[in-house]
């Protein structure tokens, strides 16, 4: 199983506490490939069907199979070997416009306070 920067699929997100995101849904990689090659791991979102509208969603426009907001305020990074996800958890691969608009925005949250600047 490789999964590469952009790919959605099912990962089961348990254990989690209080108002992380739970159970099997959909996620997006948002890490670089060489972070899931070098030690399994990935930086993922999970994708929710809330009708919540926040500054750190994104929702998704593009793709085929899954609709939703991208929840980049509960990325995480995950070891996805040891959760078992494989390519049978698959679902598709966001389209390039579209996946650079969800960086954009996942970069605002590190975005310095003005206490810092």
């Amino acid at each position: 199983m490789v999964m590469r920067q952009g790919d959605i699929f099912y990962v089961n997100f348990n254990p989690s506490i209080g108002h992380e995101q739970r159970s099997s849904r959909p996620a997006i990689v948002l890490s670089h490939d060489l972070i899931f090659k070098t030690s399994r791991m990935a930086i993922v979102a999970p994708i929710s069907t809330t009708k919540r509208n926040y500054p750190a969603y994104y929702e998704l426009q593009e793709t085929e199979h899954i609709k939703g907001k991208v929840l980049l305020d509960q990325s995480k990074a995950l070891d996805l070997y040891h959760r078992q996800v494989s390519q049978a958890d698959f679902i598709e691969r966001a389209k390039p416009n579209e996946f650079k608009g969800i960086i954009h925005r996942y970069k605002l949250l590190f975005d310095l306070v003005d206490d810092y600047q």
